[in-house]
């Protein structure tokens, strides 16, 4: 069975949102290496209104 990380990722995005907030960016691009392989990774903030968070919890369930 997988090692489970030390940080969860959706911590780690939710520091990696206030980060990109604080520095009034919605976007970050950067290259990663994983298991020896390099990737692309995109990260887009998009607000969501209100009246609109259950329905995009829904999305995510």
């Amino acid at each position: 069975m997988p090692e489970q990380p030390a940080l969860s990722i959706p911590h780690a995005l939710t520091q990696l949102a206030r980060w990109l907030l604080e520095q009034e960016d919605t976007q970050a691009h950067t290259l990663v290496c994983a298991q020896g392989r390099f990737y692309r990774a995109t990260v887009s903030l998009d607000p969501v209104a209100p009246e609109d968070v259950g329905d995009a919890i829904q999305d995510y369930l």
